[in-house]
């Protein structure tokens, strides 16, 4: 069954500022805040930031550091919580909704609807045209009973990135004030490069932009976006995350041991935890490998 009261579950999840950045090397060549190559950064009236760059990409960075990054020639955006636990992925091939140590991923194609959540206990999966809901774990797969949240329901990534949007106080002035700090500059090799309080951005002559954000205790979390190919990156301590569109579309992703791979052109589903694999075939149908 599905829950689609994302905004409710959202918004009893903690948030809370992250500490100071770790700036990287001094740069190549510095120049003015703002690059010369038609990209402007405005304060929006919501207190975020808007850093609009080439080929129709999109970074919004709030108050408090939570980061939104759209690839709207793809159709895709991924939103990272100020608190760093939560993050929500949109793309053509699929949804993610990260909530703590809980990973939700919902797919959506011809041969059915397909669910699956990360959680300690295992990865527990279903569909639309099954009665039961699966567990894998240590000791193999077996039924279970489970929620999860209807993906598809709201726009998760704008719904994370507002509800922490909304936690900051005196947003805009925080946010103008960031901005004024800001610093941008062009490598040699042409890769324009911005640093927004601890979030450090660059973008490659092609358009592939990526975002790193570093806090005080050391965790990195990487957001990377293709506007050539729809492929879309997310990186950190707690898990690694794809998606791409063409002739290698998918959406996978892993959390420790555990293992999740769908494949936008057999719509084969798979989950993989301990040692033991199951999921949906190209049919739908069950299979337990």
């Amino acid at each position: 069954p599905a829950d689609t009261s994302l905004t409710s579950l959202v918004s009893t999840l903690s948030f809370t500022p992250p500490f100071s950045p770790h700036l990287p090397p001094p740069p190549v060549r510095q120049s003015p805040p703002h690059s010369d190559s038609g990209v402007t950064a405005v304060v929006e009236q919501q207190g975020y930031i808007s850093l609009r760059l080439r080929h129709d990409v999109v970074l919004d960075i709030s108050a408090n550091q939570a980061i939104r990054l759209t690839n709207n020639l793809k159709n895709s955006s991924m939103s990272l919580s100020a608190c760093t636990t939560q993050m929500a992925l949109v793309h053509p091939k699929g949804r993610i909704l990260q909530y703590g140590p809980r990973v939700e991923v919902q797919t959506e194609d011809e041969v059915s609807v397909k669910n699956a959540k990360i959680y300690p206990r295992g990865i527990s999966f279903t569909a639309n045209n099954m009665a039961l809901v699966y567990l894998l774990d240590e000791a193999g797969a077996r039924s279970t009973s489970d929620m999860f949240h209807d993906l598809y329901a709201t726009q998760i990534s704008d719904t994370l990135f507002m509800e922490s949007c909304q936690r900051e106080g005196q947003s805009v002035t925080t946010s103008i004030r960031q901005l004024d700090r800001a610093r941008y500059w062009r490598t040699e090799a042409g890769v324009e490069c911005w640093i927004i309080g601890h979030v450090f951005i660059q973008q490659t002559e092609d358009g592939f932009v990526t975002v790193e954000s570093e806090l005080q205790h050391g965790d990195k979390f990487v957001l990377r976006t293709s506007p050539s190919n729809g492929k879309v990156r997310f990186d950190s301590r707690f898990m690694q995350m794809t998606a791409s569109l063409g002739d290698e579309s998918h959406v996978f992703l892993r959390s420790r041991d555990r293992r999740l791979h769908y494949s936008g052109q057999t719509k084969v589903f798979t989950v993989r935890n301990a040692g033991h694999s199951a999921g949906f075939d190209e049919e739908g149908e069950l299979r337990i490998f």
